[in-house]
């Protein structure tokens, strides 16, 4: 995927200058070219350099931060591997607290290829321990480290066809295979003497590994994978095996996804994933209740006498996966989502389904905000900067944050430990804010009015809760309330009716109305003929008392002059060359416009009291703390109604001595929710203007520092964020730094 999908897309481009990390110079003179995968161990970030057929290692540990130098220090180290190497994988280890730790070893492998590099990860080693020759296409792989003193490191890999090592167990006919191949520590290795590789799990035919992972692996028990499977027929599966060969699949299964369905976890259907990831261990803080810590946590002792409540969350309990969008054939195809292992790591669910969040409803897929994912990582602990309804940066510590990379640029961040995205839109002090409305009067120059109308407008979601809301009323569920400013002008100039010439070259002009718009623009007797010349417009407003159409696209307005004073001001203004038409005060006085009022903003016209349907399809696009739509237990009653929610909009005032010509009612919907997307700054005055396109992204804390470092093919060049600096929903320039 990391290169089919990315390097098409290849750019080239580097300028080097040594910076501080809040500067968005280029720093590290590495020569990268083709950093299509990172990968992070010991404090390393090791990189392909495919078109040199080398890794390039950037030491996090130097200050300032560079790539480490090779024996002659005026070139940065290399270390040969196999041909055009686009992907990584390194040993994943976990302590006795279920912390994550880096084995002696990381992989390199190229698509299409059929050898892996193996490269010893310890600093005073980095180099090429062995090349191991599979002999078949291989297209995934894993490993984890001893998991005790003296025994080896683990790597699996999936080969498209099988060799004849695993025919025995396999059979000479069919799909592909998952090997595991055993190796020693690099000290003494002796590439001769290695174990063979033994296959521990047969796919069938025409099934493809698309990616694999490990779970938390533990002496004396049979190591557990995690593998998905992509299969001709146009299918893909995710799956957990015992890698001890005696290929049984306990598949993971989500419910089928539907559009405004709470699901039930009753008509459960195969996830189709491209990417897998999981997580170590974290704890998270729980509030006391009646002054005790709630169940399945623990009370702890803080430096100052004080105590608190922390919940532990062990290494391996979800796996996260990217969706492939390639098979889904749902309209929930893209993004990320978590699957449920159980709550004990050592006997994993029989039965693994789609996660929870932290409310307790089933969980939402994690969407970007555009472009398809290009990576994933989860990191414990790591710091990031918040900027919430007050507008004040606030640092948060996330007992488990996901960054995901997209394929336009963007690169998001969520809440791994809630299984759902972050919502910045909170008060710091309060937390959660409900969604809202709010409604203000002003004149046709857009000044507020100083006489404000209470309930001037109504936004309802039935079945949905009152919130408060400034001169409106509300009722309305929080996650579904669509962003956006309608515009309800009473009495105003109808759009494309505005400022258009009459013909007085015709005999008896004087009251000559014919416009080709006055159908499509809903012109109703009651209506008024405003006339203008150049000095401004007639301050005699001109009724229209019916319609006529000509039969040449035209209709003619006629006038209502039988009130005298009507009639005597529109004969002092029968010259004036143009002409606009303003709804009337009794039929459909309100224009209503979705943002700016203009021709192409204009939506419909409305009637004092008649609704109108903002949507009729609206769906939970995030759960907010207090959801409680398909819990398990069930609750009844719930606050929340089920999808699909209908939103209306229902102007209430519209008396004309409340109400002038031309004043409005701006209204606008306030969901109350901000993800945490950021994206790049690639203007033409930025030197990251290359940075278009990431790739994989790995994320760690470094001297109290949290660092998320990213590939960009694009660029040929690895990004620094600084994630407890940077900036969210805004294209940054700051606290970037590029390596290339």
């Amino acid at each position: 995927m990391k290169r089919g999908f990315l390097a098409a897309l290849l750019l080239s481009g580097a300028s080097f200058a040594l910076a501080c990390s809040d500067t968005t110079s280029t720093a590290g003179a590495a020569g990268l070219s083709g950093t299509y995968d990172v990968v992070l161990s010991n404090q390393l970030v090791f990189v392909t350099s495919q078109d040199r057929d080398e890794l390039r290692v950037l030491d996090l540990t130097r200050s300032p931060r560079e790539f480490l130098p090779a024996p002659n220090p005026l070139e940065p180290l290399a270390i040969p591997v196999i041909a055009r190497p686009d992907s990584l994988t390194r040993d994943v280890g976990y302590d006795s607290s279920g912390h994550d730790v880096s084995g002696p070893y990381i992989y390199a492998r190229s698509s299409g290829g059929r050898g892996i590099s193996v490269v010893a990860a310890n600093p005073a080693r980095l180099n090429e321990v062995t090349r191991l020759a599979t002999g078949q296409l291989i297209t995934a792989f894993a490993a984890h480290a001893p998991v005790a003193e003296g025994a080896p490191s683990v790597l699996y890999y999936a080969l498209q066809t099988r060799p004849e090592a695993a025919e025995q167990l396999c059979g000479p006919f069919g799909g592909g295979v998952v090997m595991r191949q055993e190796l020693p520590g690099p000290e003494g290795f002796d590439a001769a003497a290695l174990p063979p590789a033994l296959p521990v799990f047969c796919l069938k035919p025409a099934d493809t590994v698309m990616s694999l992972i490990t779970l938390p692996a533990r002496a004396n028990v049979a190591d557990s994978l995690v593998v998905a499977i992509r299969n001709v027929s146009g299918t893909s599966r995710l799956v957990r095996v015992v890698a001890d060969g005696a290929s049984v699949e306990i598949p993971y299964k989500r419910p089928r996804p539907a559009p405004y369905v709470v699901p039930t976890y009753t008509d459960l259907v195969d996830i189709p994933a491209r990417l897998v990831a999981t997580h170590p261990s974290y704890e998270v803080r729980k509030d006391k209740v009646a002054g005790k810590c709630p169940e399945g946590s623990v009370e702890k002792s803080q430096d100052d006498g004080t105590t608190i409540c922390i919940e532990t969350w062990p290494a391996g309990r979800y796996v996260y996966v990217v969706l492939d969008e390639l098979t889904c054939s749902s309209s929930d195809c893209e993004g990320v989502i978590a699957l449920d292992n159980g709550p004990d790591p050592l006997v994993p669910s029989a039965a693994p389904v789609l996660a929870r969040d932290v409310t307790g409803a089933p969980m939402l897929t994690l969407k970007p905000s555009g472009g398809l994912p290009t990576g994933l990582t989860l990191r414990a602990d790591l710091q990031v900067r918040e900027f919430l309804s007050d507008s004040v940066a606030y640092i948060n510590t996330i007992p488990l944050l996901g960054i995901v990379p997209s394929s336009n640029g963007d690169i998001t961040l969520f809440r791994a430990d809630e299984r759902r995205a972050f919502n910045l839109d909170r008060h710091p002090t309060d937390g959660p804010l409900s969604a809202s409305v709010t409604a203000e009067l002003r004149d046709s120059n857009e000044l507020a009015r100083t006489e404000q109308v209470q309930g001037a407008i109504t936004a309802i979601e039935p079945g949905c809760p009152q919130v408060d809301a400034t001169n409106a009323t509300a009722f309305l569920c929080n996650g579904t309330v669509p962003g956006g400013t309608y515009r309800f002008v009473f009495q105003g100039e109808l759009p494309g009716l505005v400022g258009l010439r009459r013909d007085l070259t015709v005999e008896d002009p004087q009251l000559l109305i014919e416009t080709d718009l006055a159908t499509a623009r809903g012109v109703v007797p009651g209506d008024s003929i405003v006339l203008e010349n150049n000095a401004g417009a007639c301050s005699t407003i001109i009724p229209i008392l019916r319609l006529e159409d000509q039969g040449n696209g035209l209709t003619r307005l006629y006038p209502d002059l039988s009130n005298e004073e009507v009639a005597a001001g529109a004969q002092a203004c029968a010259s004036y060359p143009n002409f606009s038409v303003r709804a009337g005060a009794t039929v459909k006085p309100y224009l209503l416009y979705s943002g700016l009022e203009s021709s192409d903003t204009f939506v419909q016209r409305l009637n004092v009291g008649e609704a109108y349907t903002v949507s009729s399809f609206l769906d939970y696009y995030y759960h907010p703390n207090g959801f409680d739509l398909g819990l398990d237990p069930p609750k009844s009653p719930t606050t929340y109604a089920p999808a699909p929610l209908t939103l209306t909009l229902t102007p209430n005032i519209g008396a004309s001595d409340r109400l002038n010509p031309g004043d409005r009612f701006v209204v606008t919907l306030l969901p109350r929710f901000r993800r945490f997307v950021f994206g790049v700054d690639t203007s033409s005055t930025s030197n990251l203007a290359v940075y278009t396109l990431p790739a994989s992204v790995v994320a760690t804390d470094v001297d109290g520092a949290s660092l998320a470092f990213l590939a960009y093919p694009s660029a040929d060049g690895i990004l620094q964020v600084a994630l407890e600096s940077i900036s969210d929903n805004v294209d940054n320039l700051t606290y970037l730094r590029a390596f290339q």
